[in-house]
């Protein structure tokens, strides 16, 4: 082979590895990251539907000025995104009003996002509309009027109401530390079936009733009501009519939780109208909606728990 076109050939090598390197190189140039490793202890939520404030009260996150308790799951994942933020590429100037209509920053549809630790400013950032894909968004960061496309799906995020974020969990206990439970269905006598001591010293009783008890379909029912969560949560002063059903209380370690459940009985005049049903719980000052699914535990009669 002629050295000129060994030569040739090799000028043709080289510049292929250069354009690739260029192009490797500026494919990364692109890509830009936000991050911070502090702890937020406070999310500001700007949006078109409600301003929120979510804040850390010890171990638990409580929103607004009614300090309803948020879902630790959806704190967890607003951290992780807020945390890490990845800019793909910059897409164009948030500046005149064409670019914003385009990418959705008007107070129409804009959410605004400020992160806080201990009353320090961690991070802001403006989300804009989703991308086509889905799983990415369009976003300002930091008060820069610089729009970029950001990696996640941050507005399923962020774009949720309070009572969206708010725990549906009235309360949880352990099992193995509920130590009675009594039903005083409305118009009836009471009854309670109680447990003490552990493993071979445990003892079962049952009062208000003269059957014998069967242990282990009391324990199975004494474990039921380690938690209870709703589908809806009403007001303190909500007055939802119909009358009290059942009170129950349940013994655990320290204190009694208590609770009433209300009936509104099925509408005749109505087809497919079903009884519903409503309570109030100690441990919450807010009436909340009973799925009729989590009602069979509170209709038990004595008879349904003996040998």
């Amino acid at each position: 082979m002629k050295t000129r076109k060994i030569v040739l050939i090799a000028a043709d090598i080289l510049l292929l590895i250069v354009g690739i390197v260029q192009i490797i190189l500026g494919a990364r140039s692109t890509v830009k990251s936000f991050t911070f490793t502090e702890e937020p202890d406070q999310f500001v939520i700007e949006k078109y539907d409600e301003d929120l404030n979510i804040v850390k009260e010890g171990e638990a996150w409580v929103i607004n000025d009614e300090k309803y308790e948020a879902t630790l799951s959806a704190v967890d994942s607003m951290i992780e995104y807020a945390k890490d933020i990845t800019a793909l590429d910059k897409v164009a100037k948030l500046n005149n009003q064409a670019v914003i209509t385009k990418y959705e920053f008007d107070e129409g549809n804009a959410i605004k996002v400020t992160v806080k630790a201990g009353g320090k400013e961690l991070r802001t950032f403006t989300l804009g509309k989703d991308a086509t894909t889905g799983i990415q968004c369009y976003a300002t960061i930091n008060g820069s009027d610089d729009v970029y496309l950001i990696d996640g799906d941050y507005r399923n995020i962020f774009d949720k109401t309070s009572d969206q974020l708010r725990s549906k969990t009235v309360y949880s206990v352990e099992a193995v530390d509920i130590s009675s439970v009594s039903l005083a269905p409305a118009g009836e006598s009471p009854w309670t079936v109680s447990r003490h001591g552990e493993a071979e010293d445990l003892v079962w009783s049952v009062s208000g009733s003269n059957i014998t008890l069967d242990s282990i379909k009391a324990a199975e029912w004494l474990n039921s009501f380690n938690a209870l969560t709703t589908t809806k949560w009403y007001g303190s002063t909500d007055t939802l009519g119909g009358e009290l059903y059942v009170h129950a209380e349940v013994g655990v370690t320290g204190k009694n939780i208590k609770l009433d459940i209300y009936k509104i009985p099925a509408n005749p005049e109505v087809e497919g109208s079903s009884d519903q049903y409503y309570a109030k719980c100690s441990e919450s000052p807010y009436y909340f909606e009973m799925p009729s699914y989590n009602m069979a535990k509170y209709q038990k009669v004595p008879e349904d728990l003996q040998k």
